[in-house]
C-alpha cells in the first residue's frame, strides 16, 4: 500500500528565454555635452572626452617646455587678447566658443579683430574651450601669441631703464613686476640664469597684460657681466648690508636695476658686477621685503628723480 506524499506539488515551469546582450552605449565626444552656464566651467572628466587636435596642441602650451619647443605661449580672456590685438603681437591661433562668449560690444569688437589678427582661428563647444582654460570664469576667447624673446647682443640703453633678474622663481612675483616696470617706463627684462617664465600662465595673470609693452631677454649671467663690462653701463643693487640708502643717491640714465633670488637676494658674486649698492630702511621686525615690493620701491625712485630731471 502506497502513501501520498503532503508535498505540494510544484507547477510545471515554463522553458527559458533566451537574453539579449546588453545594448551597446554610443563612444562619448566633445560634442555630445550639454554647454555649462555663461561664465562656468563644465564639470566633466577631460580624460574621457574626445577633444580635438588643436586642443591637445593648445593644452600643451601649460607646460614650459612645450612654451619653448613652439616657441608660443597661450592667453585667455577678452581683455588681455584685445591688449595683445592692439600691441600688434603675432597671434598664431585664435580661439572661441560662441556659447561662452558675453554678448557685449567690446567682447564683439575683440572676436572681430582676433578674426582678422590670428593666422587660423578655430571655434570650440563649450565643454572643448573648457579642455584648454587655466581660468575658473571662462569667456569662451582665447590666443596662440609667438613668443618675442630677444639675444642680449641686441640690447643697447638709450634712455629707459631696463631691470635684470637673477634666479627669480615665482612667476607671480615676475608678473607683479612686469606689471611695475611697465608703469614706470621700463623698457624691458632681462632674465638671468634660472628665473622662472615669463609666459607662464601666472605671470601673464599677475602682469595684467604688461608683459606686451616690455622687451625680454634671456641671458646667463656671465654673459650678462661680460655684456655690461664691454658697453660700460651702470648697475644699480640692494643688499642690507650698507649704509646708502635708496632715496639718498642720484640715479643715473639709463641704469639697470639688478635684483637677486627671492630667499638669497643678490650674492658676493652678483653685487660685485653693481656700480652702486643701496638698501632699503626696515623699522620692524621682518628681515626682508618681498622682491616684488623691493623692486618696486627702488623703480619709483629712479622713475620719481627722472620726472624731476
Amino acid at each position: 500500500m502506497t502513501r501520498k506524499s503532503n508535498k505540494p506539488k510544484r507547477p510545471p515551469t515554463s522553458p527559458q528565454r533566451p537574453t539579449r546582450p546588453p545594448a551597446k552605449r554610443p563612444e562619448r565626444s566633445h560634442q555630445a555635452h550639454k554647454p555649462a552656464p555663461q561664465g562656468q566651467k563644465p564639470t566633466m572628466e577631460l580624460e574621457q572626452t574626445v577633444l580635438p587636435d588643436i586642443v591637445k596642441e593648445i593644452r600643451q602650451l601649460r607646460s614650459r617646455d612645450a612654451r619653448d619647443r613652439t616657441g608660443t605661449y597661450y592667453i585667455e580672456g577678452a581683455r588681455i587678447v584685445a591688449q595683445a590685438i592692439n600691441a600688434g603681437l603675432p597671434l598664431e591661433i585664435g580661439a572661441i566658443s560662441l556659447e561662452l562668449l558675453s554678448r557685449t560690444e567690446h567682447s564683439a569688437g575683440t572676436v572681430s579683430a582676433l578674426r582678422k589678427a590670428a593666422k587660423q582661428m578655430v571655434e570650440l563647444s563649450a565643454s572643448a574651450f573648457a579642455g584648454i582654460s587655466f581660468k575658473e570664469n571662462l569667456q569662451g576667447i582665447g590666443a596662440v601669441v609667438k613668443l618675442q624673446q630677444e639675444p642680449l647682443s641686441n640690447v643697447q640703453l638709450v634712455d629707459r631703464p631696463w631691470v635684470a633678474l637673477n634666479g627669480v622663481g615665482n612667476p607671480g612675483n615676475l608678473g607683479a613686476i612686469m606689471r611695475t616696470c611697465d608703469a614706470v617706463g621700463c623698457e624691458g627684462l632681462i632674465l638671468i640664469g634660472d628665473t622662472t617664465d615669463p609666459y607662464h600662465p601666472a605671470a601673464i595673470r599677475a602682469s595684467m597684460g604688461s608683459l606686451f609693452a616690455l622687451r625680454m631677454v634671456r641671458t646667463t649671467f656671465d654673459e650678462f657681466a661680460q655684456w655690461k663690462q664691454t658697453n660700460g653701463y651702470h648697475v644699480i643693487g640692494t643688499t642690507p648690508d650698507v649704509e646708502q640708502e635708496y632715496q639718498t643717491i642720484s640715479y643715473p640714465s639709463p641704469a639697470i636695476l639688478l635684483m637677486g633670488s627671492e630667499r638669497l637676494g643678490l650674492s658676493v658674486g652678483e653685487q660685485s658686477v653693481c656700480d652702486t649698492l643701496v638698501r632699503i630702511p626696515m623699522a620692524g621686525t621682518c628681515d626682508s621685503l618681498n622682491l616684488g615690493v623691493a623692486t618696486s620701491i627702488v623703480l619709483y625712485e629712479m622713475f620719481r628723480q627722472q620726472r624731476l630731471a
